[in-house]
């Protein structure tokens, strides 16, 4: 039986006219999507084809992506895109080298550079689509994360995230388009060297800050160097564009690092429970050491 049978007929007609008979399909394990992600391999050539429940992703390619001129270079170019009832495909192109772990650790310039330029392209511009994602720390996440620890810790740690919370209102306001999900398994490297950002399920709007704290592996670093060298590097590339950043760098810094915070809360509250004990307490540790850090 021909494998592309289990995709819809539309996509099944296309990948055989555009590219002939696979060679290969590959299922992707830990790739977030609920319908299934898989790699096609052709004789000289490979492609993405990704199934989604929700619709974020889909037309976040379909509406979005064109509206981003100079950006578009660093999203994996779309050839087809179809809606079968509650299901929603695209086929993308496939990205042939992830972003190497010695990059993590850096305030990476293409990384930065890609990240500059999707942030200016959308700046104050309101999103052509409905969002089912919107970023948000309420007390709900507080009271879900405070559970986690032991009472006396909770006690210590319940002032400082509730003021946390409350700093990090600033993060939401809708400033610019952003992927909300910028972790660096989510950046390939094309044979070009070119860098592409991927997985668009979370777009919304809010703070830059969000996707520039993201970026960075963990908890960012215990004395701040990355996360003020980014925020440097960041400001650097809007100032030699000739535009005006609306913070300081003191502030563009302490949003960085009060993101940081919140995508680690909101990871424990969606994550925690598929996590092993050593894990969970490690990142529970160091949230409080941040915590602890940002008073």
């Amino acid at each position: 039986m021909n494998p592309l049978i289990q995709f819809p007929k539309s996509i099944y007609e296309f990948l055989i006219d555009s590219f002939g008979e696979p060679l290969l399909i590959t299922k992707l394990n830990g790739i977030k999507a609920e319908g299934g992600c898989y790699r096609v391999g052709f004789s000289n050539h490979s492609i993405i084809v990704k199934q989604m429940t929700k619709p974020q992703e889909y037309l976040f390619y379909y509406k979005c992506s064109s509206l981003l001129k100079e950006f578009r270079k660093n999203i994996p170019s779309l050839y087809w895109s179809y809606k079968d009832e509650n299901k929603y495909w695209i086929v993308i192109e496939d990205i042939p080298y992830a972003l190497p772990k010695e990059r993590w650790h850096q305030a990476d310039e293409q990384v930065l550079r890609a990240l500059f330029l999707f942030h200016t392209e959308s700046l104050g511009k309101s999103l052509p689509i409905d969002n089912s994602y919107i970023p948000k720390w309420d007390h709900r996440l507080t009271e879900s994360v405070l559970a986690f620890y032991s009472d006396k810790t909770g006690n210590q740690l319940q002032p400082l995230l509730i003021k946390a919370q409350e700093d990090s209102q600033q993060l939401f306001k809708p400033y610019c388009w952003i992927n909300a999900d910028t972790n660096p398994t989510n950046w390939g490297v094309r044979k070009d060297g070119s860098v592409v950002l991927f997985d668009w399920e979370r777009i919304s709007c809010g703070s830059p800050a969000i996707d520039l704290s993201i970026i960075m592996p963990g908890l960012g670093t215990p004395d701040n160097f990355l996360e003020l060298s980014i925020a440097k590097k960041y400001l650097k590339m809007w100032s030699s564009a000739g535009l005006d950043f609306p913070f300081s760098e003191w502030k563009l810094l302490q949003q960085i690092k009060l993101a940081k915070i919140w995508s680690v809360v909101e990871f424990l509250d969606n994550n925690a429970d598929t996590l092993d004990a050593d894990t969970l307490l490690e990142i529970l540790s160091g949230l409080a050491e941040k915590l602890y850090m940002l008073c």
